[in-house]
Formats: C-alpha cells, structure tokens, sequence
C-alpha cells in the first residue's frame, strides 16, 4: 500500500550531530533536496533527545540518522527509526592517512558499541596507532586524560571525539569521509521511504480494526496481543495496561486452537466469544479473539466516586480532592472493603494527570521474582524468557497518570528498597537496559494495617514509611459511620436493579432491608454490604417481589441475624448490647429520640418502653 501523494510525499530527515559531521551533512542536502527533506539538530546525548522528542511530537520526522555513541544512545531512547553512520575500511583507511601528515602517533578513539575493522590497519607499518574505546562521557574523558601527556600527535575518532580533542589542545582527524556520509544520506531517504509506508499500512489496519464497536484481539502462537483495537483497549478489564488475556480468559480457552461460546462469563459479565486461527501464506501465525458483550442496562451514577452522607466521609471526600491536587505521595489506611480504590481515584480525578491513565497493582500479588519486570518492564533480551522487544512495565504504563499501590505494606524490603528509589528519582530503569525512562506519575498508596507500626517492627522501611505518609488519609470503616448505610443501600439497589433488569421495586426493597443493615456491624464494610445487596436482587427470581424478598431476608442473607441469635441465647447480654446501641445512638443524635427511633428502625414507643426497661 502507497498513499504516493506529490505533496507530502517527500521523507523526512533529521540529522543529530554536531561540529564536523553536522557540517559534512550540510554541504550534501543541495544534492538531496529534489527527493527527501533532511533537517540537522546539532546536539548529543540529552539535548539532542530533547529536540528529538519535539520532533517527534510534531510529527515532523520520519527518520533520524546520527553516529557514534549519540546515534547509540538515540536507538536506545527513541521510538523513531535510527541509521547509525558506520565507520568503513574505507574511512578508517583515508583517516589515518590524513592524520599520518600530522602525526605518527595516531591515538584513535571508537565507542565501545561501535564496529571497527582493525585489521586494515595493519598496512601501515611507520606508525603507531592506539585505539581506545568509551562507553560514557566521564570515561572518554578519562582517555585524553591518560593519553594526552603519552606524546600522540593526533586524535582520529567521531565529531564528539574531535571536539573534545580541541578542548585538549590536541590535532583531531574526523574518522567519516563525505562519501560514508553521502552514502548513509541515500540509504536513510530507502528506509524513511519503507518506514513511512509501513506506518501508513499500520494506520489503516488499526482504522479498520477501529470501526468495529466489539474488542478484537490479534495474538502470536505464544498468546501475547500483537494488535487490537480501541473496543479492546476501552472494554476489556485491566487490558490496556497489562496487555494480556490470561487472567481474563481461561486457560484452556487460551491453549485451544479454536474455541467458541454464546454466553462466556468475562469478569461478571457475559459475553459472546469467538477464537479462530490467523492464517497467513498458508501458516497459522497466530489466533484473534472477538468478543462481544450481552446487552446489559448500564447503572447510573449520581457523580461521585463515593457515596456518603455522613460528616466523616465529607472530610475524606474535601481531604482526597485537596490532597490529589498537590504532587506528593497520598497514602490511605482503611479496613479492607472500605473503598480505598475508589478514594484512589478521587484523588486522581483532583490531580494534574486527571486525564491520564489510572494503573492499580495490588502489591501482595505480585511475586517478589517478578517485581521489576512487573512494575519496571524489561529491555529486549533481558532475560531467557523475555519477550522480544522487551515490554513496559506498570509504571511507564501510568507515565502522566496515577499509579495505585494497594496493599503496600505486603511488599519484602528489597523491593521497599526498589521502589523507595523510584519514588525518590521518578525514574525507572527497565530491567536490562541502562537507559532510564522519566515519571510524572501521582502515586497513591494504601494499606489496611498500621504502617507506623509494621515500621516499628522491622517489616516497613522507615525511610520509605516517612517518605509516602506526609499527605495521609483514614478511611473510617462502615461501622463507624452508620448515617451512610441506608444511602449506600438505596445507590446499591438502584444499581444491582438496572444491572441485572431485575422487575423490582428498589424503594420498596430499600425501606424493608435498611433496620436491618443498621444493626449489623458489617466487618467487611462497603464490600460485603454491596455483595449482600447483589445478592439480594437476585434473588428477586425466586420471590418475585420486594416484600418476599424482606421477608425471606434471614434466609437470603443469614449472616445479618447471627449475632441476633447468638443474643437470644443469653437475654441478659442481649439487652446490654441493645442498651449500649440505643445510648450510642442517642449521644449520636444529640438526644433526639424522634431521629433515634428512626435510625434504629424502631417506633417512638417503643424507644421509650426499652429506656423505661433500662432505668427500672
């Protein structure tokens, strides 16, 4: 496929160089203006990514050609094509001889990654010749440290080295003729020319893969996605930041070569499901999977990520929003079941990088092998079962997002230690590559133990402890908020009604199930309330009504009356937590019996005859 348009049809060139080469490179864009664009940035290392990176975003380049230790560095960083300028028989050849009328003491400088034909040298026989070679800035500067008070006369070696050979007072020979650079000019505007035809046939494909409304996804023989669309991307669970179907299909739907289903749970969701065999050239190279989800009435939220009416919420809620909105760690401590993802979230929706992704990873899931290429990624050939081309890891994934750590205090200490030094460059260094990769990244962090004293105890680091706790935040427990139950209950039902096209009526159901729910003390908070609740509008297949639905309440959800029982066991102790609950709701509301009696769920006179009882 070719677009060929006369206008924009011309590839893009940049050359990152400097000095000599830059120079060089300037002279030959006359001979190439008919057929390519060729731009210079006179830069290296840093500097030159940075303009790079510009670019790239502007989508002004179609191909970067560079040499030496800087065209190196710009494979490894940049996801744009690289031709590096390699040094030939020829160039090393014609160097020498051009140093030779200078000096014959030739002290020749190569990077350490850097190919170099040694052997040709050997014709030269009435002259000395060094070679070095450099892996970093400090260590070539190390070698004219070393070399310059040894009597060489002149440097041969790249524009970099040239320049740093003037800053040493010493003669300097560039090791690229202007043919190599020519030469290298001609081949970038053929790989330009293929690169920019294969984008546009990417582009196309992703178009058309795009328009279909269902998650598509393309995998090699190994199971590992190599293509989807934006439905998969949107639609399926956690797809998009871990790109992988295990944990969301089955095994042995993921090991058949063919497989299909009508009615495929997928993450409490029912869906159609269709794997076939991609076939190319006659060879099957791979399997796509297209899903498409049942119907389903969607719920409707009132706004808000969490769902209170209480004062202490209300304080959570403001502190999330004043919290997220600054650049530090936030850590939440709560019970399990209390929400603390969902806080999470509202601390993302308060930040900078409200628009960016959201990434949670439940630290005491991962296993402590896995930790770095989990959350770090790794380079291409990292390890012996790493895929090619390496992979991002969760954190570049949350790259101008939010990162939520759950359950932090389950991490060992070494990887406290890893991550306590993320946290501190905001930088990440894929595991076998030495190229570190910038965060800007809110981090969110939550535990459901006392980190001050996990730290007392030797299982927290204190540096790491003091570094996520400035901006800290208790999610109090169901319990201790009981106003927010009977909204929780009413937003819950609406919801699990409209989710499940349940024929009930939820105000009815809502009213008959609250007293209950006020008096049990829920030790598995917002989510075992939501799992009752969901279990209880389900059940509206079997009893048909809301009415049966309450009235079947202790068999449907038996767990809310055992403490109910266990009290009728022993009267006595029965009414003393009966009196403990009427004082506590009474001091509650300020003494007001009318608003007591209501949230007990029990009549004025009734309140009154169990305080009479109490004073008798």
């Amino acid at each position: 496929m070719d677009f060929a348009n006369v206008t924009h049809g011309k590839p893009r060139i940049c050359l990152i160089g400097n000095s000599k080469l830059s120079q060089i490179v300037h002279s030959l864009i006359g001979e190439f203006e008919a057929v390519a664009r060729i731009t210079i940035i006179d830069n290296i290392f840093n500097d030159a990514v940075k303009a790079a990176r510009d670019l790239i975003e502007r989508q002004q380049v179609d191909l970067f050609v560079s040499a030496g230790a800087n065209a190196f560095y710009l494979q490894d960083t940049l996801p744009v094509p690289v031709l590096g300028l390699r040094v030939s028989s020829a160039d090393l050849i014609q160097a020498v001889m051009t140093a030779r009328r200078i000096s014959r003491r030739i002290l020749l400088i190569t990077y350490e990654r850097q190919k170099t034909n040694l052997d040709v040298l050997e014709v030269f026989d009435d002259i000395e010749i060094a070679h070095r070679t450099y892996g970093t800035a400090d260590e070539i500067q190390e070698v004219f440290h070393r070399c310059r008070e040894e009597g060489y006369g002149v440097v041969v070696g790249s524009s970099y080295a040239c320049d740093l050979a003037d800053q040493w007072g010493m003669a300097s020979v560039l090791i690229y003729t202007r043919e190599s650079c020519r030469n290298l000019l001609r081949k970038s505007i053929r790989v330009a020319g293929q690169h920019k035809r294969q984008r546009q046939h990417s582009a196309l494909m992703q178009h058309v893969l795009d328009r279909s409304p269902h998650p598509t996804v393309f995998t090699n023989l190994d199971g590992s996605p190599v293509a989807w669309n934006a439905a998969a991307a949107a639609q399926l669970p956690r797809f998009e930041s871990r790109r992988r179907l295990d944990g969301l299909l089955d095994r042995k739907i993921l090991d058949a070569p063919n497989f299909r289903s009508e009615r495929l749970l997928v993450e409490n969701r029912l869906c159609a499901l269709d794997k076939e065999p991609f076939v190319f050239g006659g060879e099957t190279v791979g399997h796509v999977y297209s899903f498409q989800w049942s119907p389903v009435a969607e719920p409707q939220e009132d706004g808000r990520r969490l769902v209170f009416r209480s004062e202490r919420m209300a304080e959570v809620h403001n502190l999330l929003a004043i919290y997220g909105a600054t650049a530090g760690t936030v850590l939440l401590h709560g019970e399990t079941g209390t929400g603390k993802e969902l806080a999470a979230r509202c601390i993302h929706a308060a930040g900078e990088n409200a628009k960016g992704p959201f990434v949670a990873v439940n630290c005491s899931a991962i296993p402590a092998d896995l930790f770095e290429s989990e959350l770090f990624g790794y380079a291409d050939g990292a390890f012996t079962s790493a895929k090619s081309g390496g992979r991002a890891g969760l954190l570049e994934s949350a790259n101008h997002g939010s990162f939520f750590l759950d359950e932090i205090n389950s991490l060992p200490l070494a990887q406290q230690a890893k991550l306590l030094r993320v946290l501190q460059e905001k930088e990440v260094t894929p595991v076998g590559s030495r190229q570190a990769i910038a965060l800007d990244v809110k981090f969110i962090a939550a535990c459901n133990v006392d980190l001050a004293d996990e730290m007392r105890a030797g299982r927290f680091r204190e540096d790491l402890y003091y570094r996520i706790s400035t901006f800290a935040i208790r999610i109090p427990p169901l319990r201790e908020r009981p106003e927010d139950i009977a909204t929780l209950t009413a937003y819950m039902v609406r919801r699990e009604v409209q989710r499940y096209g349940a024929e009930v009526d939820a105000a009815t159901l809502v009213e008959g199930i609250v007293p209950a729910f006020r008096r049990y003390h829920w030790p598995g908070n917002v989510r075992q309330l939501e799992n009752v609740v969901e279990r209880l509008v389900v059940s509206h297949r079997l009893y048909r009504s809301s009415d049966a639905i309450v009235e079947a309440l202790p068999r449907i959800a038996p767990e809310l009356f055992a403490v109910a029982r266990l009290e009728q066991a022993d009267e006595g102790h029965l009414r003393t937590v009966e009196q403990e609950e009427i004082h506590r709701a009474l001091t509650m509301f300020s003494g007001n019996r009318s608003r007591t009696a209501d949230f007990l769920g029990i009549s004025q006179t009734t309140l009154w005859r169990r305080l009479k009882r109490r004073r008798d």
